[in-house]
């Protein structure tokens, strides 16, 4: 009786471990489906992290995106603040303190952000420089950084990537800059300055003016000038319009032939 009652336990417990196994083997086709996908995810993902929580590889990250073009070119210095972890990664958290052109800063965030290397700006204050006269493209930032770092690799032979992405929708205008100022702008380009020059000939689509250097010259219809442009052309009254900005206050000039 006892051998009887030792057999029948030992059947129930294989028939146990036969349905634990039966109900792995019956789910594996959809768990082998759910991790191939997972893993198709992670392969095609556009985002990678840092390989290990050392700040100077986020420092030298940030230089590499800096000197990356002149026209994301800043100056900074760099602050590691602290690092937490979570089960699969970590963040190292950071300060960026320096001052570029607004455009060059805009860039720059905008590639730190966009390229393939995980990082996000928590914080960003932006301020205009003080006592610099007219020179309102450069600005002073402090931006707060988090840096994501692997825990446990997530793709073997993965490597930090050196591919830079820019979102070109992404717009570089300055608020900054003010609609009206103090200067006009210097005619760096010896352009025609229609203030100093004198309309001599016309036809329907051009005209012909004697510059501020005594130079004949012929323009059309849009053509650029000292601080604006060749708006319209009048044959029968012999006159010719130009739409001009001085320092964002817009005003047109009317040169007429001279008699």
């Amino acid at each position: 009786m006892p051998e009887l009652i030792r057999l029948q336990e030992s059947i129930e417990e294989k028939q146990r471990d036969y349905n634990t196994k039966r109900a792995i083997s019956d789910g594996f086709s959809d768990l082998n489906e759910t991790y191939l996908q997972a893993l198709e995810i992670i392969e095609n993902a556009d985002k990678d992290l840092f390989k290990e929580p050392d700040p100077e590889d986020v420092f030298d990250y940030l230089n590499f995106i800096s000197n990356s073009s002149t026209s994301s070119k800043i100056y900074f210095d760099y602050v590691f603040v602290d690092s937490t972890t979570q089960d699969q990664y970590g963040i190292m958290a950071s300060t960026i303190n320096g001052y570029g052109s607004y455009q060059n800063t805009i860039n720059f965030i905008n590639k730190l952000e966009n390229s393939q290397l995980l990082n996000k700006v928590t914080r960003i204050s932006l301020s205009p420089p003080n006592n610099r006269g007219e020179d309102y493209e450069e600005i002073t930032f402090s931006i707060n950084l988090d840096s994501y770092y692997e825990r446990i690799p997530l793709r073997e032979g993965a490597s930090d990537s050196t591919d830079l992405t820019l979102n070109e929708e992404i717009s570089t205008f300055n608020p900054f800059y003010p609609l009206i100022r103090t200067t006009i702008p210097p005619n760096e380009d010896n352009l025609v300055n229609i203030e100093q020059s004198r309309l001599i000939g016309i036809t329907g689509k051009r005209v012909f003016l004697v510059d501020q250097n005594g130079n004949i010259i012929s323009l059309r219809k849009g053509d650029k000038v000292y601080l604006g442009t060749l708006s319209s052309i009048d044959f029968s009254n012999e006159m010719a319009t130009f739409n001009l900005n001085k320092g964002g206050i817009t005003e047109s000039v009317t040169l007429e032939i001279e008699q």
